[in-house]
């Protein structure tokens, strides 16, 4: 399986899935109605840290994700009527998103309407002129100088009475094509879902689009993977197509089996954030995900989290139970560069200040204070706002 290896514990990356907005289907134990305001999913502390157990050098937290993100772009051209979803949905192929007004393209088609009738009476009229001067011609009989140039004069006009005549048809080949396409515009004028899985994104004025002009993001959920994380000084401890057990964290003789298909060193992820509160220099270090495929993922549930066990190992456990500790992916800093967590505070997210001790490099784990082994916690994100709705529970089980 494996060379021994130093005692390390390897964290879960759950970035991706940290923020939930739970509806029925997702979380159905927890979550309310339909029709319930977008909520925040926080952990217990002592499930965060693993409560009642060691930490093993060879066991690692995952999180299932889908194997592959969809992104669904919105015209700049066309103006945005109704959003149909909202971020924690989960949906179908087929399921409708969004969708555009469509007053402005009615409208260009009554327009457009008018305009072939113009064309139509411009050919009709040149037709009746080509007509007299046609008839004029015939009537010039004589072959004198000025009869000729009267001929040629009259010919000049039917040929330029032509030509209009030839861009008024083609005008209205030209006005068909647009009417055609503004009638495919409303037809298609509901944006829906290609895939089956979770909205996880919507862009807005306080939750812009991302590099990639992406409108709304959906986790696909016709394949699952597990997503966990490693940092630079440990990355050799684990390789691509080594075999791994995943455990349940609440009924551990529930396991997977799979396989790391991937360590993803293009997409690093720095953490330089080590220095305040007395944290250690050595939190510095970059993290690197890395994937699991699944034999076989019957009974999983999207966002569940899991333990990864990688192999075997003599190195001694290692016991965090006499203290408060908590992983570095859950603490963020203000602007003034102060470490704080976000917290459940009676069913809404607030800030709690905490202060950092000893920091743990191998288990990339900090020693804390300012929060007790009850509290309630959110993984940090960026469009996180004090206020916000709250639910508790571990997902999918």
């Amino acid at each position: 399986m494996k060379k021994k290896i130093v005692a390390i514990i390897l964290v879960a990356v759950i970035a991706a899935s940290a923020v939930f907005v739970f509806r029925s289907g997702i979380l159905s134990k927890n979550s309310g109605s339909s029709a319930d305001s977008s909520q925040i999913y926080v952990t217990p502390l002592s499930e965060i840290m693993g409560a009642g157990s060691s930490y093993t050098p060879d066991v690692f937290m995952g999180i299932v994700e889908g194997q592959e993100t969809t992104s669904i772009t919105k015209s700049s051209e066309r103006e945005l009527d109704q959003i149909f979803v909202s971020e924690g949905d989960s949906v179908t192929e087929g399921t409708p998103l969004f969708s555009y007004k469509t007053d402005n393209l009615e409208a260009e088609i009554v327009q457009f309407g008018f305009d072939i009738e113009g064309y139509n009476l411009t050919i009709e009229n040149n037709n009746r002129q080509i007509e007299k001067l046609t008839a004029d011609i015939a009537k010039i009989k004589g072959q004198t100088e000025k009869e000729k140039n009267e001929k040629e004069d009259l010919q000049n006009q039917i040929n330029g009475l032509t030509t209009d005549i030839a861009i008024a048809n083609n005008s209205i080949e030209q006005t068909n094509a647009k009417i055609e396409e503004n009638k495919k515009k409303i037809s298609n004028s509901t944006v829906k879902s290609t895939v089956a899985g979770t909205i996880t994104k919507i862009a807005d004025d306080s939750n812009p689009y991302t590099s990639d002009g992406s409108f709304i993001t959906i986790l696909a959920s016709k394949e699952m993977r597990v997503k966990g994380q490693i940092n630079e000084q440990n990355v050799w401890a684990i390789n691509v197509d080594e075999p791994v057990t995943l455990r349940s964290r609440v009924d551990e003789s529930k396991t997977w089996s799979g396989t790391i298909t991937k360590i993803d060193t293009e997409s690093k992820q720095e953490n330089n954030e080590n220095n305040y509160g007395g944290g250690s220099t050595e939190a510095s270090s970059t993290k690197y995900p890395f994937y699991i495929t699944l034999d076989d993922s019957e009974g999983l549930m999207m966002g569940q989290h899991l333990y990864i066990e990688v192999g075997k190992t003599d190195a001694p456990e290692m016991d965090f139970s006499d203290g408060t500790y908590l992983y570095d992916y859950y603490i963020a800093y203000d602007e003034d560069g102060n470490p704080f967590v976000w917290v459940d505070n009676k069913g809404k997210l607030a800030k709690q200040k905490v202060e950092l001790g000893d920091y743990y490099e191998e288990q990339m784990v900090y020693a804390v204070t300012g929060i007790d082994k009850d509290a309630k916690l959110a993984y940090p994100m960026e469009d996180y706002k004090e206020g916000m709705k709250t639910v508790s529970g571990i997902v999918g089980e």
